[in-house]
């Protein structure tokens, strides 16, 4: 419990696909108070609230831009002229480590762009990512924090699998566990080329040359409380519900699907065959809900996004199965660097491949499943949703 009336500055920072809702939100609890603050959204996003009196900024997503580089700053200017008698609330969500980016000493943007871009196209799980991308920056990993001035909340909707706050948005107001040492380990396991100064940094890092990202026990974080206030755990709950609303026998899997998207495609193609030939584990009408956040090593030079890539992954395997659905879509409206949040695929969507001569497999095999989709039909566009919280999986079974 906070008491409002001890403090005479309220301080609104952050960040991420969700940030408009949000901010929208503590403009409402904080109603008729002196608020101030910062936050930056997606490039191209339209605002449906007013957010006055914060400042809106636009920064670059999936990839960070100068305006990003701009947004981190003011963000980090803002938490500094912070006193004991503000309050803070930074709000995390999803694509706030590309939306507010700060290299760190020694590294420039393009560096940073280049590394997060070569990791990406390894297959790199969001662990992996983040570990590297905290050495490269001033604001992630707990930097921000280290810049509060003030006691802070840090309200984060979670987009990550575990909800683990070191890892959403590159965890600005956490500790961080992971080390210099750790990010060389990454780039020297991926095999990924990076530049001579993302290098030089990482060894220096290593060596002790430049500071570690702050550790649990940094007096810092004595001022922040960070609390998860959503996450893909919600999504999948609400997905079946409305699924047995709707008549089915429904199995929420888990919120924390990993993995390569074409292998995580095994489990639904099985799941489907045991529900026709079997009735196990239900008889239709039958559906299994799940999320989470899959990967994809790109080998190919086709388009597509992990979830387009998992629907097409498991179409492939379901050749022999009569009737299905399977959806994955991204909660965000985004997958990849598509227009599409991912894609749906039935028996149809098959007949349709063959009816064009199209084989699935080549499009797997070149990473193109959104020119797959896009000639078959099955691309699920909405637009972006204004939230993110990971990516929603709905096999169904009538």
């Amino acid at each position: 419990m906070v008491e409002l009336r001890r403090f005479r500055d309220f301080v609104i920072v952050g960040g991420g696909k969700a940030a408009e809702g949000m901010a929208a939100e503590m403009l409402r609890l904080l109603d008729g108070l002196d608020v101030r603050g910062v936050v930056v959204v997606p490039r191209g996003y339209r605002l449906r609230r007013r957010l006055k009196p914060l400042e809106v900024l636009y920064g670059g997503h999936p990839l960070p831009d100068s305006m990003s580089e701009e947004a981190g700053r003011l963000i980090l200017e803002m938490a500094s002229s912070c006193s004991g008698d503000s309050l803070a609330f930074v709000l995390v969500s999803g694509g706030f480590s590309a939306l507010a980016a700060v290299p760190a000493e020694g590294v420039s943007l393009q560096d940073k762009v280049e590394a997060t871009s070569a990791l990406l196209r390894a297959g790199a799980s969001i662990d992996e990512l983040n570990t590297v991308r905290k050495h490269l920056s001033a604001f992630k990993g707990g930097w921000l924090a280290k810049s509060l001035r003030c006691r802070a909340f840090s309200l984060i909707l979670s987009d990550v699998v575990g909800d683990r706050v070191d890892v959403i948005g590159s965890g600005p107001t956490a500790p961080d566990p992971t080390t210099f040492r750790d990010a060389l380990d990454v780039l020297r396991r991926r095999g990924v080329e990076v530049s001579e100064n993302v290098w030089r940094r990482l060894r220096r890092g290593a060596e002790g040359i430049y500071p570690e990202t702050p550790k649990q026990g940094d007096p810092c974080f004595r001022r922040v409380v960070n609390v998860v206030v959503g996450g893909c755990v919600d999504s999948v709950k609400a997905a079946a519900l409305e699924m047995r609303r709707r008549g089915y026998s429904v199995v929420a899997l888990t919120s924390g699907v990993v993995g390569e998207a074409r292998t995580v495609a095994n489990l639904f193609a099985a799941v489907a065959r045991d529900v026709v030939r079997h009735g196990v584990p239900h008889a239709p009408p039958f559906a299994l809900v799940a999320g989470g956040e899959t990967t994809v090593t790109v080998r190919g030079r086709g388009r597509g996004g992990r979830n387009q890539e998992l629907v097409l992954a498991t179409l492939h395997l379901l050749r022999d199965v009569p009737r299905f659905v399977f959806a994955s879509i991204g909660t965000d409206g985004v997958d990849g660097v598509t227009d599409a949040a991912g894609a749906v695929a039935t028996p149809q969507t098959l007949r349709n491949a063959a009816k064009e001569g199209l084989d699935p497999l080549p499009f797997l095999e070149d990473n193109d499943s959104y020119t797959f989709f896009s000639r078959v039909g099955g691309l699920v566009l909405t637009g972006p949703t204004g939230t993110n919280v990971g990516d929603l999986m709905i096999l169904a079974i009538r």
